[in-house]
């Protein structure tokens, strides 16, 4: 690590998600008394999708915050798959629903033509973004950015497309490069198997090994990092 990080640990992962939320909450509320505007990234999966319905119900001025994901598998917004989907069903409802949405997915054939276009997408956000929310992948992976993957040296933009290694889906990702560009990470793990490839990613190695080191090494965002035992879901 680049420095010391503290992992908050939690008995139960209701109480883990809901400090998650409030570290999301206060920095989205810092962003808005102090510019006006706040944007908040969001990750997919099982941690984001009983998470994201209870930041739903925050009270913050959503009309002012932009919402964009971190990764999305190449497949239609309303594919069971899609994150987009998994966002607009539990997070942009109620009065969250006001908020500006931002999605990965485009017409074009596959995420490699479409990346210049989701690029530009992107750069309309201000930077840095305020907070991302992201999850760990029993491989260590974080977004789409996947051991051994060539988008882990992606430096030079937002977006890259990706594929994970046993799957065939194309994906589309932010980049390290566009990690380092954030105010705050709150990253939220669950279960021992988890727990211990934190700890293993913690001590000096590469990011192409266990991207989850990209947040954990970088200068930049502060990060949060949020756990909770039990088994392994």
């Amino acid at each position: 690590m680049s420095k010391p990080t503290p992992i908050l640990e939690f008995a139960s992962r209701g109480a883990a998600r809901a400090a998650a939320v409030t570290g999301v909450v206060e920095s989205l509320a810092q962003a808005l008394a102090g510019r006006g505007r706040a944007s908040l990234g969001v990750c997919g999966g099982r941690t984001a999708a009983a998470m994201l319905p209870v930041l739903a119900t925050q009270l913050i001025d959503w009309e002012h915050v932009d919402v964009f994901l971190v990764d999305e598998r190449w497949v239609d917004p309303i594919d069971d798959q899609s994150n987009e989907k998994l966002v607009r069903t539990t997070l942009l409802q109620g009065p969250a629903a006001a908020a500006r949405f931002t999605g990965l997915k485009s017409t074009h054939h596959s995420a490699r033509q479409a990346a210049p276009n989701i690029e530009a997408r992107l750069q309309a956000i201000a930077r840095p973004f305020d907070v991302v929310f992201l999850g760990m992948g029993n491989d260590g992976h974080i977004a789409s950015l996947f051991p051994g993957g060539a988008e882990n040296s992606v430096t030079d933009r937002l977006v890259t497309a990706s594929t994970a290694p046993a799957g065939t889906r194309e994906r589309i990702s932010l980049t390290p490069a566009a990690l380092q560009q954030v105010r705050r990470i709150v990253l939220v793990l669950f279960g021992r198997t988890k727990r211990a490839l934190l700890e293993q990613a913690i001590t000096q190695g590469s990011p192409v090994e266990l991207p989850v080191r990209h947040v954990l090494q970088q200068q930049g965002p502060e990060l949060s990092i949020i756990t909770a035992g039990g088994g392994d879901a």
